[in-house]
């Protein structure tokens, strides 16, 4: 009887065992629940803003230095440019003793009439030739024709002429100085300015 009894339990408890499993394989996967769902979208969001106002301020950060140092030798290059031309137009170009203005010559530009006088750039010989000059890239060149777009890809510059007194500040009469002024535009939008003053000698 005993060994009766016990093999009933073995069979009662394989049955019972087989019952759970396949109880087991039927139940569907448990998926995300609303509260997981809402903490991963937090978090997603998160991430987004630290990329967007640490990571990516950064990068463009690093790349100031470089486009402030070819902003440099473009406005550098452009200011020796332009002040290795004459005071004005009317200026005596052969060494003459006598200056635009001076008794016994011609007057100096009107400071309303400054710009070339109807010259391309490659003959350009007085600074004021060079008022309103604006220079887009890819356009970009020097005064040969040489061109400058490779080296200084999606800069720009502009150059400002205007009379002015001892200490820069521009006048709207003729005096013995002008200052020349030349903007120069990252691709970042960044303008950087250089200024010198030519005297009428």
């Amino acid at each position: 009887m005993r060994r009766k009894g016990w093999h009933i339990g073995l069979r009662h408890n394989k049955r019972l065992r087989t019952r759970l499993t396949a109880c087991q394989s039927t139940s569907p996967q448990r998926g995300f629940t609303l509260v997981e769902l809402i903490v991963g979208i937090v978090t997603l969001g998160l991430t987004f803003v630290i990329l967007s106002v640490i990571i990516f301020p950064q990068a463009q950060r690093s790349a100031e230095p470089v486009l402030q140092s070819r902003a440099a030798a473009l406005g550098q290059a452009l200011l020796e440019e332009i002040m290795s031309k004459g005071f004005d137009h009317n200026s005596d170009f052969s060494g003459g003793a006598l200056r635009c203005g001076e008794t016994g010559a011609q007057p100096c530009t009107d400071p309303l009439l400054l710009g070339p006088e109807g010259e391309t750039r490659d003959r350009f010989n007085d600074v004021d030739d060079y008022h309103q000059l604006e220079l887009n890239f890819p356009e970009l060149a020097d005064a040969l024709g040489t061109d400058l777009a490779s080296r200084y890809s999606n800069f720009e510059f502009a150059v400002a002429v205007c009379y002015s007194n001892q200490t820069g500040e521009c006048t709207t009469t003729i005096t013995a100085f002008k200052r020349v002024t030349v903007t120069v535009t990252t691709p970042l939008g960044q303008d950087f300015q250089f200024s010198a003053i030519r005297g009428n000698y």
